[in-house]
């Protein structure tokens, strides 16, 4: 398998959908890892990688859900 010729191409914004431990918690409504989440975005102006891929990839910030017929139908 070839190195991804675009930087952005290296971080999947599925990890930050469905694994992140900080961005799922997060999302699910617990304030402390909401809160975690915005320090990090803060201090590394923007978020993780994965957290900014995935802003790019669905058009929603890391610790909103994405909208109801994009998840159904399985957009990308």
């Amino acid at each position: 398998m070839s190195p991804p010729s675009d930087r952005r191409e290296r971080f999947d914004p599925e990890f930050c959908e469905s694994r992140c431990p900080i961005c799922t918690r997060a999302r699910a409504g617990h304030r402390l890892a909401r809160a975690l989440q915005t320090l990090e975005r803060w201090l590394t102006f923007g978020g993780c990688p994965f957290g900014r891929a995935r802003r790019r990839r669905y058009g929603v910030e890391p610790h909103q859900p994405l909208p109801t017929a994009r998840r159904e139908s399985g957009e990308d």
